[in-house]
């Protein structure tokens, strides 16, 4: 008797870019989720032509992309034409979870909020996540996590000696830890669902997770 994967047939709609929403879908994927990433026309996630920037190392193939987008599928959508966005809404009215990092205002121009699309498929699982949380002064920003998680949480102060100039963060070092924060929510949502039959939306920040991480 084959071993069944634990998400096995669950549908999840990747609606994000880079690394922090979409790796929690990674991880989804890796335990038999059907992960399919929306990606913009033509261009596709910026996050596919990282590893071929001047200061990565020399590689043969695409391994940042390989390591954080394994096991998905991907479909070009251009989601400011009609078209492209009913397609989209005809995929999420028979998915189990939508991950998004789109920026704030950009949800709120395509109208894909959870408000927006809730009753599209009212069992869904609306994952979100942001730089700095869904509301309060910085919400509508747009940061990666060298700025949210290292920076603005004070990581990047306390991580040097006395007298030391601040060090940046490796690339990513904020966006996986994240990620998995992310994944977590999704998971606990899902077993709300399995007992009570309802859809929720989650949420967690780039900020909120590096303020975690530097809380002792």
């Amino acid at each position: 008797m084959e071993d069944v994967m634990l998400f096995e047939g669950l549908k999840v709609l990747d609606v994000g870019s880079w690394i922090a929403g979409p790796v929690a879908t990674t991880m989804l994927a890796d335990r038999g989720a059907e992960v399919l990433k929306i990606e913009a026309p033509v261009t596709g996630d910026g996050y596919r032509q990282y590893a071929n920037l001047p200061f990565t190392p020399n590689a043969e193939v695409n391994y940042t992309w390989a390591m954080d987008a394994r096991n998905k599928r991907s479909m070009a959508l251009n989601l400011k034409s009609e078209t492209g966005m009913g397609i989209l809404h005809q995929m999420i009215k028979t998915c189990d979870i939508y991950v998004t990092n789109q920026p704030l205002p950009l949800r709120r121009q395509l109208k894909l909020n959870y408000e927006d699309i809730r009753a599209l498929n009212e069992r869904m699982i609306y994952a979100s996540l942001t730089p700095y949380g869904e509301v309060g002064p910085d919400a509508e920003n747009e940061a990666f996590d060298l700025v949210a998680y290292w920076n603005r949480s004070g990581l990047m102060d306390a991580m040097r000696h006395q007298g030391i100039e601040p060090v940046q963060a490796l690339p990513g070092l904020g966006d996986h830890p994240t990620a998995v924060a992310m994944y977590a929510s999704i998971v606990t949502a899902l077993l709300k669902r399995e007992r009570t039959g309802q859809g929720s939306m989650v949420h967690t920040s780039l900020l909120a997770n590096g303020l975690w991480s530097a809380s002792c």
